[in-house]
């Protein structure tokens, strides 16, 4: 009888479906590009919550490298079986774990997560982050738009993110400045750090009112588009999601700015 090797060494049974002890899963947090603030958290701990009633029915993907099981996708579910036994004592000796290609490059891993992300949606940092990881593998703009589905303007535009002040990125990943208006407050600014005080500013006057930043909070004039060009700058500025999942059930999911869903506010006088 021949030696089990590979990922099915872990498994308990035996199916193109592992069931491995959670504890065994290794996240590489020089792999993870989630932004790990309160909103993140909060999502961790609910799906933890329904892991300790219900278990983790979608399985999780890793590869073996060095005799360890790396988590190539669904971070968040590892995170979150982790705390239904730690937090929410959940008596949960394994989880389902498949195995990626192993002739897939890392650029596909890095790009399949936004492109397969079927769980909590990537943020336009987060985004921002994997498109300069393959910047550095050695990818192009053009390449990146094209297995995303973007335009070379959007991936330009999500990239911009990265040359904004260490502070304004911080905004923009804890949720509290929406990318667009962090854009064009830094752009409009002479100055990188005025527009980090006037950001700053407005994150404090919105969190001291109980709502969201709005451009008037930081002085930034609305955008000056051609009326032709409103609508297309409004969706390249905003996450849609229209996956074959979302489409199957008769729509797509738009996430806009608050401040483009203004613009079509008024255009359409809604």
């Amino acid at each position: 009888m021949s030696k089990t090797t590979g990922i099915a060494q872990f498994s308990v049974g035996k199916s193109d479906v592992h069931k491995v002890d959670p504890r065994l899963l290794v996240i590489d947090d020089s792999d993870d590009y989630r932004e790990h603030n309160d909103e993140l958290n909060e999502h961790v701990d609910q799906l933890a919550q329904s892991i300790a009633k219900i278990g983790v029915k979608k399985p999780i993907e890793v590869r073996l490298e060095n005799g360890k099981l790396l988590v190539k996708e669904g971070r968040c579910r590892t995170r979150a079986a982790m705390r239904a036994i730690e937090v929410y004592k959940a008596d949960l000796k394994t989880v389902p774990v498949i195995s990626v290609d192993r002739y897939a490059n890392d650029e596909d891993l890095i790009l399949n997560q936004v492109i397969g992300n079927s769980g909590k949606p990537f943020t336009t940092m987060e985004k921002a982050k994997i498109f300069k990881k393959l910047l550095d593998l050695g990818w192009n703009q053009a390449d990146i738009a094209e297995k995303t589905g973007m335009s070379n303007g959007r991936i330009s535009q999500i990239l911009s993110l990265l040359t904004m002040p260490t502070a304004v990125q911080q905004m923009v990943a804890a949720g509290h400045v929406s990318p667009s208006l962090a854009q064009a407050t830094v752009k409009a600014s002479e100055n990188p750090n005025e527009a980090t005080k006037a950001l700053q500013a407005a994150v404090d006057k919105a969190s001291a009112e109980g709502r969201k930043v709005k451009p008037n909070d930081t002085g930034t004039a609305p955008l000056n588009r051609k009326p032709s060009q409103d609508l297309k700058t409004c969706f390249e500025n905003s996450d849609i999601d229209a996956s074959a999942e979302t489409i199957a059930k008769g729509y797509v999911t738009i996430n806009m700015p608050i401040e483009e869903w203004e613009v079509i506010r008024q255009m359409f006088q809604l």
